[in-house]
């Protein structure tokens, strides 16, 4: 799965359980202020958790050794063909991603254009000592950022203060914040009813605290309020950006201006906002699969042999001598203090890391090379070059160069061991100071084969020798 993919999963699935624990446990509480600060955490919670690393939630296992570096000779003497290309999920599920929240972005940016195009067409009035822009449509009353928009002309004088009041109360609380980022996170996460719903609770918790505060300023009784919103209820909406003096479900509205006051031992359902977020964190921390088994047959341990790994799966060396070589890819061989650091004592006599053509990009052979740090770095014969330099090199016995090295034919290799620090001197004197690699070849029937040319050799940094 993709990154992009898997923040998305992380941040929704966050995202729909906040918006359920309110649905379910908080809606109803006449805690708004609470409330409003509760679904803005969640949308904070669900777009930045996932972005935070929370490796320490699944500490791995302390790594046996530093990385181990190898020669890796390539059994491939020819270009093999391009596997078929499968179906790209992941690449078209992206596309259909993003093609929604571009056309949710320019709808928003259509909504800016119309409310703009409002604003340009109204004219600055007061009425008392509260300023507001005047419009000439018949549209509900609403406020964006600092300004109040509405039409006199369709209001009475007793309801024209509460009016004002309602949507000044939008204004010094700042409450076009929460209706854009509401917006904002609908748009990105437009595949998640959770996200729609999110943003509808926000705006009605909004007209639930504007409510309430016209109601204590006793600019209107409970009764003459209520009949207001049923009469404003029949105007056009004023800007989709706005908040309106009307709301999309008017009977829950009046349903809590009529609601008595929520008891404070309800408070301690706030509480469940840290086992929340701890339970989003559990559930959706990628813990990372454990490898398969590596094992070693009980034989090879027992009578000292070298391990032999195919594709990240211990084999017997029975299996290794029936393998074709037309069908690997590469042959590590690891031997002294990198074996046992790799794989442990057992690994005394050293290790020998198959990986075949089939099965070199699988997630095995990935999280075999991952656990054991087995790293290789791509063909480069100048590269190879320069990180042989100044290292001993033993053919069969015999010391040679580092270009007769590269110029061995891999078909010929039967084992290849690496040498570091102490161990190589302990072995080869001096002379192995900065490293020795010692190569063995398979019996030769006949003359010497011809010279292959250095591209088909991979080779690994060596500095590490």
């Amino acid at each position: 799965m993709s990154a992009l993919l898997l923040y998305l999963l992380k941040a929704n699935v966050a995202l729909t359980l906040f918006w359920a624990v309110y649905w379910l446990g908080l809606r109803r509480l006449t805690f708004y202020t609470l409330n409003r600060w509760f679904l803005l955490l969640a949308i904070g919670f669900a777009a930045l958790y996932p972005l935070v690393p929370l490796g320490w939630l699944n500490r791995p296992e302390a790594p046996l050794g530093a990385a181990v570096y190898h020669l890796v000779p390539d059994w491939q003497a020819l270009a093999r063909p391009a596997p078929a290309a499968a179906f790209d999920w992941g690449y078209w599920l992206e596309l259909a991603y993003w093609a929604g929240v571009v056309a949710l972005l320019l709808r928003l940016a259509a909504q800016f254009g119309a409310l703009y195009r409002l604003h340009r067409s109204s004219r600055a009035a007061w009425l008392g000592r509260q300023p507001f822009r005047r419009v000439a449509e018949a549209v509900n009353p609403f406020s964006f950022w600092q300004s109040i928009y509405l039409n006199p002309n369709q209001h009475s004088a007793a309801e024209l203060p509460a009016i004002l009041e309602h949507e000044q109360v939008h204004v010094r609380q700042w409450h076009t914040l929460d209706v854009l980022l509401a917006q904002v996170q609908q748009a990105f996460y437009w595949f998640n009813p959770g996200a729609w719903l999110l943003r509808r609770a926000v705006l009605e918790n909004l007209e639930f605290i504007t409510d309430r505060a016209v109601l204590r300023a006793g600019l209107l009784d409970s009764k003459a309020y209520q009949y207001s919103l049923v009469r404003l209820s029949t105007l056009a909406p004023g800007s989709a950006l706005a908040n309106h003096f009307t709301f999309l479900i008017l009977k829950n509205r009046i349903m809590m201006m009529n609601k008595p006051q929520s008891s404070h031992l309800h408070l301690a359902k706030y509480a469940l906002v840290l086992p929340l977020a701890a339970v989003v964190m559990a559930f959706t921390t990628a813990r990372p699969a454990a490898p398969a088994a590596a094992a070693p047959p009980k034989a090879v341990a027992a009578t000292g042999e070298k391990l032999y790994f195919v594709d990240g799966q211990p084999v017997s060396k029975a299996v290794v001598d029936k393998l074709d070589p037309n069908t690997l890819e590469s042959m590590n061989v690891l031997s002294g203090p990198a074996a046992t650091e790799a794989f442990g004592s057992s690994a005394a006599a050293g290790v020998v890391i198959i990986t075949t053509k089939k099965n070199k990009d699988s997630a095995a052979v990935k999280a075999f090379n991952a656990k054991h740090h087995i790293t290789y770095a791509p063909a480069d014969p100048k590269a190879m070059a320069r990180q042989l330099a100044g290292k001993l090199i033993i053919l069969d016995g015999q010391e040679i160069t580092a270009e007769q090295l590269q110029n061995l034919p891999p078909d010929q290799i039967q084992a290849m061991s690496v040498y570091k620090d102490e161990d190589a001197v302990r072995k080869f004197g001096e002379k192995g100071r900065k490293g020795v690699i010692e190569v063995k070849t398979k019996p030769q029937k006949g003359g010497p084969t011809g010279l292959v040319p250095p591209q088909f050799m991979k080779t690994l940094p060596f500095g590490a020798c």
